[in-house]
């Protein structure tokens, strides 16, 4: 258990079951797990995950502007709501994660998994992504402005109701059954 008001430092090797009441500032976790924890009572601010781990935790509402996630794993977690904005998300995975109406904005993402994922009314604007997967996620009104999804694959995606400016699905890989969908939203009509 963290039981300070105010941390300020790197943290090291800790398995964390409970967490409340806490400031949290310019710190990075190193090599910790996160179990069942609610952040909801926890302030952070400019925070720095590497090579973690978060076990069915509530996240949701949290800023993670300007934060760095490397080699950190999401298990079945809520992360509804929450903002990454100028944030660096590297070889991180996603799995069963709630992350709708999350907020990915001008954020440098590289090798990061996301894997039966509730995207919906997710917004990635300005994102700069590179070797990221999508795999059985859902994007219903997810929304992608300005972030070059060349050379992803959605083919095994839900993505009715996906929302894409011309730039950003440019290259996107779908299924021939998945056209319909696009078509709609890029107002095509067949005849």
């Amino acid at each position: 258990m963290i039981d300070r008001d105010y941390i300020e430092e790197d943290i090291y090797d800790l398995e964390i079951n409970e967490i409340s009441n806490v400031t949290l500032e310019n710190v990075t976790f190193h090599r910790c797990t996160f179990n069942e924890i609610n952040f909801g009572d926890v302030n952070l601010s400019k925070i720095g995950f590497s090579a973690c781990t978060f076990n069915n935790c509530d996240l949701s509402n949290k800023e993670f502007d300007e934060g760095y996630f490397s080699k950190t794993n999401f298990n079945n977690c809520k992360v509804t709501g929450i903002s990454f904005i100028d944030g660096y998300i590297e070889n991180v995975n996603f799995r069963d994660c709630l992350v709708s109406y999350s907020s990915f904005s001008d954020v440098k993402m590289k090798n990061t998994l996301f894997m039966g994922c509730d995207l919906s009314e997710s917004s990635f604007f300005s994102c700069k992504i590179s070797k990221v997967l999508f795999e059985k996620c859902k994007f219903n009104k997810c929304e992608f402005r300005d972030t070059s999804l060349k050379g992803v694959d959605l083919s095994d995606n839900n993505i009715d109701g996906i929302l894409f400016d011309l730039y950003s699905i440019k290259g996107v890989i779908i299924e021939s059954f998945q056209a319909y969908s696009l078509m709609y939203m890029l107002g095509v009509n067949l005849k």
